[in-house]
C-alpha cells in the first residue's frame, strides 16, 4: 500500500530509501521502517489538508521524484514532474515541494482537458530551440556550414575513390582539404566580399527581397559601369563575379531554409525573387576570350620571358649562394614558381591541382602523371601525358630539387621555402610578366590557350574535337568532358595515349615559335590517333548520305 500524508520540505530533505515510509499515524505522521530487500523503489503520496492530490514521490536509491498521475481518457497516466533533490551529474532544477505542487496543479488541469503536458513541454522546448535556431542561422552562418559541408562532401568523395591511388601504386597521402578545394576557396571569397552588407546578418526567416536588394543591386550596378559606392563587395565586379555571388549564396539559403524546414522552394525565394526582378538588366554574357594567344607578338613575347626567366631562376649560383630571403631578387623556390606555369602553358590543368603535385604522381617511364582526386575540381582520379618538353622541366625539377635541399625528402614537385609543404602563392611570376611585358595573364588563360589550340591542327569533326577538348581540360562527365566515372588504369593510359600526339603536336609549335630545337616524339600513339579520327569521317559521311537520300 503507498503511504498517504500531507509532504513538508523538512520531510521531503530527510527522506533516506533503506528507510521506507511504510503509513501514517492517527495525527498523519510518517511511520518508517527498513526497505525490503529487492525492492527498487517505493512511492508516497501527497495529501491531507494543504495536499495535492494527484502528486506523488519516488524514490530510489539515487533519486527522490516528483511525479502527478491521473486518468486521462480512462487511462492512468503518470508524468515526471521536475527532482526533488540535486543529482550528481544531472543538470535538474531541484524542485522544492511548493514549487512542485504549483506545477502539479497545471500539469493535471492539462490533464484533466485530456491533453498529455509532458508532450506540450517537449513541444515547447522544440519551438524554443527552433526559435533559437531561427535567430542564429543568418546568411553569415548559413555560407560557413555550406563551406564546410561541401568540404566533406569532397573529403567523402576522394575516400570512395575505387580506382587507381592518387600516385598510381603506392599509398595516397593525405593533407589538408581546404588546401585542395578551388569551390572552397571560391565560397571564402565570396564571405569575405559580402560580410558587412545589409542582407549578411539577417535570420534566414526573416531575410527578405529588401534585403537582397540592398546587399546585390549596387555590386550589379558597378558590374554594369555605374559608380556606386559600397563598403562591401570586390574591388571590381563583372558578371563572372555577380554569378559567383549569386550563386554561393543561393546555395548556403537553401541549405539554411532546408535545415529549418521554411517550405520555400528556391524559385521563390527572396534571392530568386530578385534575380527575376534584375533578369533584363543582368550582365550579358559570353563565350570568356582573354587567354593567352601564343600565335600573336604579344603572346610570343610573353612565353619567351617566361623562358628568360626560367633560364635565369636555374642557375646553380642561386643554389650555392643561397641568397637571403628577405633581399630582393631570385630565389632557390623562384624556379619551382616557373616550372609550376610552365607546365599549366603545356598541360592546361588547373592551378591547384598542379601545384600540390608530388614525385610517386610523375611516372617517367610510363609518361604518365596522374592527378591525386583530392585535388582535382570533380574529385577524381585524372592524368596527364607526358611530352619530351615536359618531362625535361619535371626532370630539372627534381634536380634542382635535390640541389636546394638534398637533406629535405619533400614529396612535392613545387616546393615552398617552407619546408615539407607545397608551394602556395605563385602568383608574383605573373606579376613580374606583367610588369616586362605589358601583357596580363593569369594562370587560367593558359588553360584556355589550352582549349583554343589543342587539335586545332587536324580536321577534327565537331563531336571529336569536343571529346579531345574535354578530355584535355579533364572536366566530369555532364560538362563536355569525357571522364568514366569509375576510371580504370587502362581508360587513364588509353585516355593519354590518344592526347599525347595532340599535346606533343601543340608543344612542338610553342619550341618552334621561340626559335629552340624540337625533339623527335613516338608516333605509334599518333598513328592510333589517325585511324581513330579517319573512322569518325568515314561515321559522319555515311550519315549525312542518309539523312540526304530520306531528304
Amino acid at each position: 500500500m503507498v503511504a498517504k500524508l500531507e509532504l513538508t520540505q523538512d520531510l521531503v530533505d530527510g527522506l533516506d530509501f533503506h528507510r521506507m515510509i511504510t503509513g501514517t499515524t492517527k495525527t498523519g505522521r510518517p511511520i518508517f521502517g527498513e526497505t525490503p530487500p529487492g525492492k527498487h523503489d517505493w512511492i508516497v503520496r501527497d495529501g491531507g489538508n494543504g495536499g495535492q492530490p494527484g502528486l506523488l514521490l519516488r524514490i530510489t536509491p539515487g533519486a527522490v521524484t516528483w511525479y502527478v498521475q491521473k486518468k486521462v481518457k480512462s487511462t492512468p497516466l503518470r508524468r515526471k514532474i521536475g527532482s526533488a533533490r540535486k543529482v550528481d551529474g544531472h543538470n535538474e532544477v531541484e524542485l522544492t515541494v511548493a514549487k512542485a505542487r504549483t506545477r502539479a496543479r497545471l500539469w493535471l488541469a492539462d490533464m484533466e482537458r485530456g491533453e498529455d503536458p509532458l508532450k506540450k513541454k517537449e513541444d515547447h522546448q522544440r519551438q524554443a530551440k527552433k526559435a533559437s535556431e531561427e535567430r542564429r542561422l543568418t546568411l553569415s552562418v548559413a555560407m560557413e556550414e555550406l563551406i564546410e559541408t561541401k568540404r566533406l562532401h569532397k573529403v567523402q568523395l576522394a575516400g570512395m575513390e575505387n580506382g587507381l591511388k592518387a600516385a598510381g601504386p603506392g599509398k595516397r597521402r593525405t593533407v589538408d582539404p581546404k588546401l585542395r578545394d578551388e569551390s572552397t576557396k571560391d565560397r571564402q571569397t565570396v564571405q569575405r566580399w559580402m560580410a558587412g552588407s545589409p542582407m549578411w546578418n539577417v535570420p534566414i526567416k526573416d531575410l527578405s527581397v529588401e534585403h537582397i536588394r540592398a546587399s546585390l543591386t549596387p555590386l550589379l550596378d558597378r558590374a554594369l559601369g555605374r559608380k556606386v559606392k559600397v563598403t562591401w563587395g570586390p574591388k571590381s565586379v563583372s558578371k563572372g563575379t555577380m554569378d559567383k555571388i549569386y550563386a554561393h549564396v543561393s546555395a548556403a539559403w537553401k541549405l539554411a531554409a532546408r535545415k529549418l524546414q521554411l517550405g520555400v522552394a528556391r524559385e521563390d525565394g527572396p534571392l530568386a525573387l530578385w534575380r527575376e526582378e534584375m533578369k533584363s538588366s543582368w550582365p550579358k554574357g559570353g563565350m570568356v576570350k582573354h587567354a593567352l594567344e601564343t600565335d600573336t607578338s604579344e603572346g610570343v613575347a610573353w612565353v619567351k620571358a617566361l623562358v628568360e626567366l626560367q633560364i635565369r631562376a636555374h642557375d646553380p649560383a642561386l643554389f650555392a649562394q643561397r641568397p637571403d630571403p628577405r633581399s630582393k631578387g631570385l630565389k632557390p623556390h623562384t624556379g619551382a614558381m616557373v616550372d609550376l606555369y610552365f607546365l599549366l602553358l603545356l598541360w592546361g590543368t588547373r592551378e591547384g591541382e598542379t601545384s600540390l603535385l608530388e614525385w610517386p604522381q610523375v611516372h617517367f617511364d610510363r609518361g604518365l602523371v596522374y592527378l591525386n582526386p583530392d585535388t582535382t575540381k570533380n574529385a577524381t582520379l585524372d592524368v596527364v601525358p607526358l611530352t619530351t618538353w615536359a618531362s625535361d622541366i619535371l626532370r630539372k625539377r627534381q634536380a634542382m630539387n635535390e640541389l636546394w635541399r638534398p637533406e629535405s625528402g619533400c614529396p612535392f614537385v613545387f616546393p615552398s621555402r617552407e619546408w615539407g609543404k607545397p608551394i602556395s602563392n605563385p602568383r608574383g611570376i605573373l606579376t613580374a610578366l606583367t610588369k616586362q611585358t605589358g601583357l596580363t595573364i593569369t594562370a587560367y588563360d593558359l588553360r584556355r590557350s589550352m582549349a583554343r589550340e589543342i587539335g586545332d591542327e587536324h580536321d577534327l569533326v565537331n563531336a571529336g574535337r569536343l571529346l579531345i577538348k574535354g578530355a584535355a581540360l579533364h572536366h566530369g562527365a555532364g560538362r563536355g568532358g569525357t571522364k568514366a566515372l569509375a576510371v580504370t588504369e587502362r581508360y587513364l593510359g588509353e585516355k593519354a595515349d590518344v592526347l599525347r600526339p595532340l599535346y606533343q603536336q601543340r608543344e612542338d609549335r610553342l619550341r618552334e615559335m621561340l626559335g629552340l630545337k624540337v625533339k623527335q616524339a613516338p608516333t605509334s600513339a599518333g598513328d592510333e590517333l589517325g585511324v581513330l579520327l579517319q573512322r569518325m569521317r568515314e561515321d559522319q559521311l555515311k550519315l549525312e548520305a542518309l539523312m540526304k537520300g530520306r531528304g
